[in-house]
């Protein structure tokens, strides 16, 4: 999907990446960061907003995948439990305790220099 970071031409999707697999179809915002947290200013609003609208939808599993570089872990966690997480206290971010606790880990491997990833836990979700 046409992902500007400039807002071009307006457009503003609510995630990177789609995939179908019967019965769903996935909705999956992809964040990749250093450190141990990811924090809410590297998602926008509109899309926690967006995704857990469509969350709410049969047949749809919306969220996002949190890449936690520095540990080489990967998450899945749908938008339900992010925007729930996002709306309530004083946070400003996604640690990586929080979501281990709270997400879906996504296996991974390195190959050369790129990872191959797992899907399997998601697509069982």
């Amino acid at each position: 999907m046409k992902d500007d970071s400039l807002g071009f031409a307006n457009v503003k999707n609510p995630c990177d990446f789609i995939l179908y697999k019967i019965p769903n179809i996935y909705l999956l915002e992809l964040k990749s960061h250093k450190g141990k947290s990811i924090p809410f200013g590297a998602i926008q609003h509109y899309q926690i907003e967006l995704l857990h609208r469509y969350n709410q939808m049969d047949g749809v599993v919306a969220g996002f995948v949190f890449n936690f570089r520095d540990v080489n872990e990967t998450y899945f966690v749908d938008a339900v439990t992010a925007y729930q997480f996002y709306h309530v206290g004083e946070r400003k971010s996604f640690s990586l305790e929080w979501t281990r606790g709270n997400g879906i880990l996504i296996p991974q491997k390195l190959k050369r220099t790129r990872y191959q990833y797992d899907l399997c836990n998601l697509l069982n979700y």
